[in-house]
């Protein structure tokens, strides 16, 4: 099992703690900033923050019940004792409180059990000397013009020395971003948990759960919640960088940004659960990228909202188990694709839908009025596809099939509102680009929709087709479809995007989202067993604690990509409502 992490959040920002109580990636103060521990991505130079046993003890590591609070239990047979692992978060008036604190509970369990502090933080990606600093109190991390406090019960001396000592009563650890105010004690500590164990605990039981793969849906929305960026609304695809796509090659992205290409799988996945606050604080983002409508459009943003997102690549770090390069930033940003035009548009309906388009205001129509302008005008242009191409410009059929959702969903808006005169400059457009799908997307050599026009090529993100209603269970082309991903992308039970080289040479490693696709495909033709068996094969892979990366290798069966990824547990969302519905099909 790889991956062997939990997470930790408060809507601000996130840490990944292993199972061995080391805290091997933060970033402070937001998700996208630079990196205080880095252990992840250097063992030797990143830096962590660890609670180390001088023994090798059994380790169970969980997540108290309906909570993002972690707890790791170590027994050293006679001997026990347990982290408690949490950042604050709970309501406060209106809104929310969340403290930029990491609280680190030790209780021991049984008999005299020892540990050690390993307390190493390296701020900025471990760029240059990071200066530690004893007090009686107090210990301070300090490099330019940022410092961090760590406040203890534990003597700063001990802590520093990383001398071995014994836990015969609680003891705590307090990591703050800014300098208390006034000095923290254990009553501190237990009001914050207090506190933080009753909002999750609340927030909970308001998500509708499916009666497939209930545990894990509650933990991926969990997640998801802790991946969003409160401030804006906006979600992060995941909160780590240059996790590899594939061992020892290139495919090393910063995925702690905003693509627009989750739009309507977020806004469905978190409709589903009952959670339309989020859903309402995404849709906010969406329209505070686009305030000024002469705006480009880009596929991804920083969350907040920023739209500049160069790539540089930090070589003084050796890379997840020395896969390197670590890069920073995201040129994925310059590429054009035509499919997010769709996903927006399709998130607007699916949001203002629920409330039947009653409370949809103006500057929400200004927008969808702007993106089915512009897409009508530019959809018949080549751009780089759903999966980001660098290189290279075709007609993607898949793009396509999102520029005709950007008509088709438009026009059901306007027609909602009672504008029926864009309806009736729309659908002309629409029909035009579907009527263009079916003459050049169509292969009947192969009977299946292709990759771009005039190829052979499969890719998976065609199993689309029939969620955005371009194909009806009915078509002999949907099933076509369906039969040739299961030949040729199909893998020891898990799903490829695609199977030939792109930029970065071969594809080797299966796309969580694209075998949960033909999860949902399987069922749609009557083939539910399958369906089934792949969603559980899914997450039979997920970690020890139920969470997912972006891909699965083939072989090992490990998790690998970017962690924890929301496309993944977006996925694990949807298709187990629609697999709980055994007459949707």
């Amino acid at each position: 099992m790889s991956f062997s992490y939990g997470i930790i959040g408060n809507c601000k920002t996130a840490a990944l703690i292993s199972r061995d109580g080391s805290i091997d990636w933060l970033c402070m103060p937001r998700f996208d900033s630079h990196s205080t521990f880095a252990a992840l991505l250097d063992s030797q130079k990143g830096g962590k923050f660890q609670i180390a046993t001088p023994s090798s003890p059994q380790i169970i590591q969980t997540y108290l019940p309906e909570t993002n609070i972690l707890q790791t239990e170590f027994d050293q047979g006679e001997h026990a004792f347990a982290i408690i692992d949490f950042m604050p978060r709970f309501r406060s008036g209106q809104g929310y409180c969340k403290p930029l604190e990491i609280h680190r509970i030790l209780k021991p369990l049984r008999g005299k059990p020892t540990f050690r502090v390993l307390f190493e933080p390296k701020l900025d990606y471990a760029r240059g000397e990071t200066t530690i600093t004893a007090y009686e109190n107090l210990i301070t991390a300090h490099k330019g013009f940022e410092t961090l406090f760590l406040y203890s019960s534990l003597p700063t001396k001990k802590i520093i020395s990383g001398e071995i000592m014994v836990l015969d009563k609680e003891e705590y650890l307090l990591l703050s971003y800014h300098e208390k105010m006034d000095a923290p004690n254990f009553s501190y500590s237990h009001e914050m948990m207090t506190k933080t164990k009753e909002y999750w605990e609340g927030w909970s039981r308001h998500c509708h759960l499916p009666t497939i793969g209930t545990n894990m849906v509650l933990r991926s929305a969990l997640t998801l919640k802790m991946l969003t960026y409160e401030d804006t609304g906006a979600i992060l695809a995941a909160v780590t960088t240059s996790l590899p796509e594939i061992m020892g090659e290139s495919r090393n992205w910063d995925y702690r940004y905003c693509w627009l290409r989750d739009s309507s799988l977020i806004i469905e996945s978190l409709k589903s659960i009952g959670h339309f606050e989020e859903a309402g604080g995404f849709i906010r983002f969406l329209l505070h990228l686009f305030e000024n409508k002469q705006t480009k459009i880009q596929i991804l943003y920083g969350i907040d909202g920023r739209t500049h997102l160069d790539e540089q690549i930090l070589d003084h770090l050796c890379g997840y188990k020395n896969s390197s390069p670590v890069r920073i930033g995201n040129n994925a940003w310059l590429t054009n694709q035509n499919d997010i035009f769709g996903e927006i548009i399709y998130a607007i309906y699916l949001y203002y839908g629920h409330y039947q388009f009653e409370k949809m205001p103006e500057e929400v129509w200004s927008l969808v009025k702007f993106l089915v302008g512009t897409i009508a005008i530019q959809w018949q242009n080549e751009d780089a596809g759903i999966w980001e191409y660098r290189n290279q410009k075709k007609h993607f059929t898949f793009s396509k099939v999102l520029s005709w959702v950007a008509l088709d969903r438009g026009v059901k808006i306007a027609n909602q509102l009672g504008k029926i005169h864009m309806a009736k400059l729309w659908d002309p457009i629409a029909q035009e680009i579907k009527k263009d799908i079916q003459e050049k997307g169509w292969n009947p050599e192969i009977g299946s929709y292709t990759q771009f026009y005039g190829s052979r090529d499969l890719d998976a993100s065609l199993l689309l087709m029939r969620h955005y209603g371009f194909l009806q269970k009915t078509d002999p082309q949907w099933l076509g479809l369906v039969r040739a991903c299961e030949k040729k992308l199909m893998k020891n039970g898990f799903t490829l995007r695609y199977t030939h080289d792109d930029d970065f040479g071969t594809p080797k490693n299966a796309f969580i989202v694209a075998s949960l696709w033909m999860a949902k495909a399987f069922h749609s033709i009557g083939e539910k067993e399958k369906a089934l068996s792949i969603f559980e094969k899914i997450t039979t892979y997920a970690n020890h604690l139920g969470l997912l990366s972006e891909c699965i290798d083939v072989e090992s069966g490990e998790l690998i990509g970017n962690f924890p990824q929301a496309y993944s547990h977006l996925a694990i969302i949807s298709t187990a409502n629609y697999l709980s519905q055994p007459s949707m099909v």
